[in-house]
Order: C-alpha cells, then structure tokens, then sequence
C-alpha cells in the first residue's frame, strides 16, 4: 500500500514545509509532491536543495500562485500518474504527522467493510486545533461543519439559542472523551488520504475558487455521490502554524471577520461560502437571504459596540459586502483587487 504525499506550499514557509517532509519521510510515503505556488525567492531556493537531497521528493514550481485550489490540483493530476502509489495523502505546508498517523490510518483503512468500494471513501487525519470535527461526532451533529439548511456562512437565527446555551455550559464538557472514528460531510486538503480511483468519481478541485472553500465544496462531492469520510482520530496531524481565523480571539467566530486582517481572506471566503451553499445547502430562500440580513446586522451592531479599530471594522465589512454581492451573482475566479 504505497502512499503519494501532495503538499502546497506559497511565500515564505520553508521553515513549515521541511518540518513536514522530513515527517512524512518518517511516516514512509512512497512519494512526496510539493507544489510551489510561486513562493519567495529564498525560500524556492531552499526548496530546490532538499529536493537534491532527497530522491522521494518532487517539487511543481509555478509562475503564479493559482491559489489552493489550483495548486491541489496540478499537485494530484501529477500524484496520478504516480504508477507505484495506490493511495494519495493531501497536507497543508504546515501539517506535521505526528508518530504513526499514517500507519493508523492504513490500519483503519484495512478494516472498513467499505474499502471494497474504494472509489468512494476517504480518511481524515485529526488536526487537534481543528476540535469541531471531534465535537461534531460526539453530539452526532455532522452539520456543525456545514451549518444547517438555509444557513448564511454557517450561521442560522434558529442556533442562537443553542450557542448561547452551548457557550454557558461549555466548562461542564467533558473535553477528554474518547471517540476513534465518525463519519464527516467535509474535509480540509489538511489531512485526507483516499485511494486514487476516488478522483475518477469526484474530479478535481474547482481552479475557479482560487481560495477557501474550495476543500468544502470538493469533498463535498464524496457525501453526494453517496460516499463517506472517516475522520480517524488516531492519526494525528499537528498544526505547526496557526490558522488565520484561529488566531482571532473574538468570544463569537462569526465577528472575525471584522478584525481579520487580511481583505483577501474576507472575500473569498464570504463570496465561495455563498457559492457553495446556494449550490447544497439552500432549500428555502427566503429563510436563507433572512439569514443574510440578520448576521450582517449583528456585524454592523456590533462594530460599534465592541471596541476596537473601528476605521478597520469599517474597512472590512465593506469588503465583507463586496463579496455577498459577488457570491450571490455567482461571480468565481481570482480577483486580481485582492493581492495574496
């Protein structure tokens, strides 16, 4: 069961990124493909040495940076034509396996009844920081990862009451229960490992998304197509850079977005987010553009009520208002106003 790696890598992360291969030579991959998504000159540089050094490696270097999506896909287009590898493991440039991640999950995978049907299942590797994968098993409510029919970015007026009442009881939770496996709807690049047939049925990422959401919208497919992802929580996978909107330290994650600091990342995740869930998750319209009003309205209150910089909050939710406009228009490709 040889195993092909496919890791995107983009700016100035070497320092990340050869954590993350020497691990995964630990782990024994057959291969590992790195996809240089036009990163910075130093960092290219010190790219282009490790892969001197280490024949299992294969590094893509590109022009341009095409974004996550564009940059998974050319990574497993070339991991399929890897003829001595069944199996493709996908990482961000930041996800170390820890000791034994993937011999956990080729144990696992050789103990599914499902794995005759290899074309439609995947595995997640656990990201510990990531936990709403872990409590979304435990509370066997696999749309905390989606959010609800109708909901806006997530969010639905009806869940208030239940966030309210989750936040209060929070410390009561007992964090240590043990789950190994559950089945998920979605998936971040971070983490999946599935045989190669599964591409035949799902395809490639969609280029057009450029950035964020697009993991969403194409591991999404395997649930349609009436396939699983099985989150194994035994495979552990550490985060060794902390993910933009982990990072926000807003008591609600829906108010990141006024403090985010980045403009490109409000956009793209705003305006795929709309994209996607008016293609899977909108069955009532009119509840969903209440939604829309009600979270946008609780983001205008609350940029005068929190604090802060509010030239900045302002800032944001101008862009924040960009991008709705544009996901409801159904408008994809990268914006060339939005510097990555």
């Amino acid at each position: 069961m040889n195993v092909c790696t496919v890791i995107v890598t983009y700016g100035n992360r070497f320092r990340f990124l050869s954590q993350v291969v020497r691990a995964c030579l630990r782990e024994c991959v057959k291969k590992i493909i790195v996809v240089d998504n036009n990163s910075v000159l130093e960092s290219r540089e010190r790219l282009k040495k490790l892969e001197q050094e280490e024949e299992r490696l294969q590094v893509i270097y590109l022009s341009e940076n095409i974004g996550s999506a564009g940059g998974y896909k050319r990574g497993l287009q070339e991991a399929v034509k890897c003829e001595d590898c069944e199996f493709i493991w996908l990482l961000d440039d930041d996800n170390m396996p820890k000791e034994g991640a993937l011999k956990e999950l080729l144990k696992f995978w050789n103990n599914l009844k499902e794995r005759g049907e290899r074309e439609k299942v995947a595995l997640l590797s656990f990201r510990p920081d990531r936990n709403i994968y872990k409590e979304a098993i435990l509370e066997n409510k696999p749309y905390l990862l989606l959010g609800r029919r109708n909901s806006f970015l997530g969010f639905h007026f009806m869940d208030l009451p239940h966030k309210l009442w989750k936040r209060m009881r929070m410390p009561f939770l007992q964090k240590n229960r043990v789950v190994k496996s559950g089945v998920v709807p979605v998936a971040p690049y971070g983490g999946l490992f599935f045989h190669k047939d599964l591409l035949k049925v799902i395809g490639f990422p969609r280029e057009e998304f450029f950035l964020y959401v697009d993991d969403h919208e194409w591991t999404y497919r395997i649930t349609k197509s009436g396939g699983k992802i099985f989150i194994v929580f035994n495979s552990i996978v550490e985060d060794i850079d902390i993910s933009w909107h982990l990072k926000r330290k807003e008591k609600f994650g829906f108010l990141n977005f006024l403090s985010a600091g980045s403009k490109m990342r409000i956009y793209y995740n705003v305006r795929n987010r709309i994209i996607f869930e008016r293609q899977n998750l909108v069955t009532a319209p009119l509840i969903y553009y209440f939604n829309i009003f009600f979270y946008r309205l609780i983001l205008r209150a609350s940029k005068y009520i929190r604090g802060g910089n509010w030239d900045s909050a302002s800032k944001n939710l101008e862009v924040f208002d960009r991008a709705v406009k544009d996901g409801l228009k159904g408008v994809v490709g990268k914006n060339e106003s939005f510097d990555i």
